[in-house]
């Protein structure tokens, strides 16, 4: 089978899971109040729904780069960001990575340790989803105000100050509440759908965030800065292969348009070892932000 057309199995069988989690299956629940566990599928779908947008993100899905920017759009409403702010942030990270621009994990004197610890373990739990979705649902607000807004965090040289320079311009803007307004709709449906059992549901957004979170910085954190570096991670391969070998990180930053399938093997070809296993790694980063680390230095 073809990368193309494994990739659009997969994709649809993720969206048909989303859309049947979040407005049929609460016709069930009304009835058998367990099957809302049935939640626990699109919550341990998280990842390797990532996985599939980051194929798209990289161009390396199949279907051409408006090919791909469609499945990559549908992707998002089911994350439940828009999809257009995900992908530039994710290329931001790719060009700034290992820098003080995209070190989400350290922190240096200029900061307050009580502050950057909690801001550390307040995005580490949870928050850097939260932003996500809020910062993708704030396309809604008037183009005066995020121009000045992008003006105000233009003083600050950050990650975020580039991303809102970028996305205030009309047409990313006019994506933006496009799909913005298809997470509306959807979740507005899907909470009404689901009813006095909404709680369910919001346990389930919440497991997500958690899940987001957690791996976003999970195969970067405590390298070194100055490099673009990452590590690769050690897993069951059926695990692996679950989460679209998500873990062979270091190699997909050294081969950032190689598609998913073949990154094993270029990890052998590249004499890639793992660096540490997957869950040793999670646990790892719990300890919370690291010193800044001087180029090069272990």
């Amino acid at each position: 089978m073809s990368d193309t057309l494994l990739n659009l199995r997969l994709a649809g069988a993720l969206l048909l899971a989303h859309a049947l989690s979040l407005l049929a299956l609460p016709l069930w629940v009304r009835a058998w109040p367990a099957a809302g566990w049935l939640l626990l599928v699109p919550v341990a779908s998280t990842l390797p729904l990532w996985a599939l947008m980051h194929e798209c993100m990289h161009g390396s899905f199949g279907l051409g780069p408006r090919g791909g920017q469609r499945v990559g759009r549908a992707l998002g409403v089911a994350f439940g960001a828009p999809y257009r702010a995900l992908r530039l942030g994710h290329l931001l990270h790719h060009r700034y990575n290992r820098t003080e621009l995209d070190a989400s994990d350290s922190w240096n004197a200029r900061s307050r340790r009580v502050a950057a610890f909690a801001g550390y373990y307040a995005r580490l739990l949870g928050g850097l989803y939260l932003l996500e979705v809020l910062g993708g649902l704030a396309a809604w607000l008037p183009r005066g105000l995020l121009l000045r807004l992008a003006r105000r965090a233009a003083a600050r040289d950050s990650l975020g100050a580039r991303m809102l320079r970028v996305l205030t311009q009309p047409e990313a803007l006019r994506e933006l509440r496009i799909d913005a307004a298809c997470l509306i709709v959807l979740w507005t449906a899907a909470g009404l759908a689901w009813g006095p059992h909404a709680w369910m549901l919001l346990a389930a957004w919440l497991a997500r965030a958690l899940v987001v979170s957690l791996h976003d910085n999970l195969y970067h954190y405590g390298c070194p800065l100055g490099g673009d570096d990452a590590w690769s991670l050690r897993l069951p391969r059926p695990v692996a292969l679950a989460m679209l070998h998500f873990n062979q990180h270091a190699t997909h930053h050294r081969h950032p348009r190689l598609g998913w399938r073949h990154l094993p093997r270029q990890a052998r070809l590249d004499g890639r070892d793992p660096d540490a296993a997957w869950g040793g790694m999670l646990l790892r980063q719990l300890r919370g932000p690291l010193r800044l680390r001087a180029p090069g230095r272990a």
